[in-house]
């Protein structure tokens, strides 16, 4: 059976809702790709809600949202990434919310609502106490403010529900030009609000402005459920032309409306809006239930989705989730999708439901666009409730643009979990939260990601779940540190270090490069930096004090590191910007060994990626540790043994073939190199490229 998160104040429909977690993966091709957060915390609930984000640093690749809004004591976070091949796990921007209010339990992209020329996005934090207990709260923030990498420590725009109880930001979408002035607007559920009956629930439509919109909900228009326990604005989404009017369309669902087939059947309403910068009014110009044989209880609305142009015309089409029907088999779930139209259908015009009993398909929805090629909008499901794995292991689809009516999604295409860890399948819960990336790569190609908010975190075994970026491109990612070369030499003031290193990104791309030295104690922690280098690097052979470049090869002579505390030792960072605005950072760089002193625990490998003849293994653990150094796969499962002895304090080495324990030649893909000792786990990871 698949349960519910206790011990928390976020109760779905009927008792029936949970928190999602999860950690960001950076993937190399379009099969599968992870990174988990080495630093998680079970019950973080990472991942919460995820949303791409347009282009805001002219690179070509889109940036990607994650919320947490159990971290911190349900403060809640929310994390930024710039797009890219491949993602580090610390993020690039960071916020954290105020006492216990769940910020970052909804995250969107909400277009340009300052008018300022950047894409902007909201948060969601639904217990904010501010207008009264869990009256809920929305953070703006602007693409202005994001675009060079750096942002103010809070939002730039702060919108407070109106009343006590309302959970104001449970959910969160873009609205298009709802009034049609030439702004972009967004929408805001609060399935909680009473104004029309007992947790009718409303949903507000706040309008972009020059300067950006109104914090006085007065001025936002406000949609209302029609019956007490509603929970109208449980989801919300933008459904452009839906209407096939020029006006721009918001839907809003009510899970729990008894009105279309019985109680809990649920229902989803659509309002068009206005041009000319008028005034749209609150009356719904479009109703639906759902179209099953099996109605009461689906909580039909529980998920809506603007599903793009699906089935390849003119219009916007909708996709709703009905994650407790029962039509198939008990709470397997159903998802349909209708068609955009003057007179749309009201029962749905394609439809496909779960494969078994529990699996919930339709628990969450996102627009994939056009992920698998074709000239058709692809819709992205989540099932986590799918035992095929294991109990609520989870799965999701992908139901291409376009394609006929399943009885299940077993005719759909199948994104399996594909656990972390072995063994941690269970209850990972994949497909509990799903988001288009955009064009995350930036090669011209949609990206989705999944998450698995139950998932064990690689390497803490935290269960602070993982996601699943799935690239559409299938080149590896380029291979950033190719060598890399630390040594002690002897000389009259007490010694230097020579440093050697390779990149793979030719010299010519290559605009200036950063050189940094951290000083080490005994457990690691930095006690002194200092920049050693910034600029271009100067051409021909070694020059002391200078970074010279050989081709792809880098030299220089650190003539005066300070001694490091006792037990301690260097770092070193090389920092590369190249002609095109691509910043590479290399951290964690093996200082020299030898006459060095070293501190603890520590593994690398080069080159990396690698085509899997011969790669290098540098590891290293505090002199009598217990060390063992493993290759692992993606699911967590060994394919081979490198080292198991004691650490000398110094650094080793050996070297791994491409095979497993039995011999054979590993396939290509993204494997994790990992240190243990009774200091921890250290890990990166390696990919190999046949």
């Amino acid at each position: 059976m698949f349960r519910p998160l206790t011990g928390n104040r976020r109760a779905g429909p009927g008792s029936r809702g949970f928190f999602l977690a999860c950690v960001l993966a950076a993937a190399s091709a379009r099969a599968d790709g992870y990174l988990s957060d080495a630093s998680g915390s079970a019950g973080d609930q990472f991942g919460s809600a995820m949303s791409e984000l347009e282009d805001i640093n002219a690179d070509g690749r889109w940036e990607f949202l994650v919320g947490i809004p159990g971290a911190v004591t349900a403060d809640g976070e929310v994390f930024f990434w710039h797009g890219g091949n491949g993602l580090p796990v610390a993020p690039d921007l960071a916020w954290t919310g105020a006492s216990n209010e769940n910020f970052g339990w909804s995250v969107a992209r909400i277009g340009d609502v300052n008018h300022g020329g950047k894409a902007d996005f909201a948060v969601g934090a639904p217990l904010a106490d501010n207008s009264g207990a869990d009256a809920g709260r929305v953070y703006v923030f602007y693409g202005e403010s994001l675009a060079s990498g750096t942002a103010a420590a809070q939002a730039d725009v702060i919108i407070n529900g109106q009343v006590g109880g309302d959970r104001f930001g449970w959910s969160v979408s873009a609205a298009g030009d709802f009034d049609g002035d030439g702004r972009d607007d967004f929408i805001v559920g609060a399935p909680f609000h009473d104004s029309a009956a007992q947790n009718a629930g409303a949903a507000y439509v706040i309008y972009g402005a020059t300067g950006g919109p109104s914090t006085n909900l007065a001025n936002a228009t406000r949609l209302l459920g029609e019956i007490a326990n509603d929970s109208f604005g449980w989801a919300v989404s933008d459904a452009g032309n839906f209407l096939a009017g020029n006006e721009d369309c918001v839907a809003v669902g009510a899970p729990l409306n008894n009105t279309h087939g019985g109680s809990a059947a649920g229902a989803v309403y659509v309002f068009e809006g206005a041009l000319g910068g008028g005034t749209p009014n609150t009356v719904a110009d479009f109703a639906a239930g759902i179209g099953s044989a099996s109605k009461a209880d689906a909580q039909y609305g529980y998920a809506v989705r603007n599903a793009g142009r699906w089935n390849a015309d003119s219009f916007d089409d909708l996709a709703i989730g009905a994650p407790y029907c029962n039509q198939g088999a008990a709470e397997a779930g159903r998802v349909e999708i209708i068609f955009g139209a003057a007179t749309p259908s009201t029962s749905g015009d394609r439809s496909v439901g779960g494969e078994s009993a529990g699996d919930l398909l339709g628990w969450s929805l996102a627009r994939a666009r056009d992920y698998d090629g074709t000239s058709a909008d692809d819709l992205l499901i989540g099932a986590p409730g799918s035992n095929q794995g294991a109990t609520d292991a989870g799965r999701a689809y992908v139901y291409r643009g376009g394609q006929a009516s399943q009885a299940t999604a077993a005719g759909l295409d199948d994104l399996p979990n594909l656990p972390l860890m072995a063994g941690t399948a269970a209850d990972d819960r994949y497909g509990e939260a799903v988001s288009s990336l955009g064009d995350f790569d930036g090669d011209g190609l949609w990206d989705i990601a999944v998450a698995a908010p139950g998932g064990n975190s690689f390497p803490t075994s935290a269960t602070a779940g993982f996601v699943h970026l799935l690239h559409s491109s299938t080149g590896p990612v380029a291979a950033e540190m190719q060598s890399w070369r630390a040594v002690w030499t002897p000389d009259g003031s007490g010694g230097q270090v020579d440093l050697a290193f390779a990149l793979a990104e030719p010299a010519g791309n290559i605009a200036g490069l950063d050189l940094t030295r951290r000083t080490l104690d005994g457990h690691g922690r930095e006690v002194a930096t200092a920049t050693l280098w910034s600029g271009a690097a100067v051409a021909g052979g070694a020059q002391p004090g200078r970074l010279t470049c050989d081709g792809r090869s880098y030299a220089f002579t650190d003539p005066g590191p300070a001694t490091p505390p006792p037990g301690g030792g260097l770092s070193y960072a090389v920092t590369a910007v190249t002609l095109d605005g691509r910043t590479l950072v290399l951290a964690d760089l093996a200082g020299p060994a030898g006459a060095a002193p070293v501190f603890g625990l520590a593994v690398g490998a080069y080159p990396n990626p690698s085509s899997g003849a011969q790669v290098a293994l540098r590891f290293r653990a505090l002199a009598g540790d217990d060390l063992q150094v493993n290759v692992f796969d993606l699911r967590g499962r060994l394919v081979r043994h490198l080292y198991a002895g004691s650490g000398t304090g110094a650094w080793m080495e050996a070297g791994w073939d491409g095979r497993d324990e039995s011999g054979r030649t590993v396939a290509e893909g993204v494997y994790f190199l990992t240190a243990h000792s009774p200091e921890g786990t250290r890990s990166r990871r390696l990919t190999l490229v046949r």
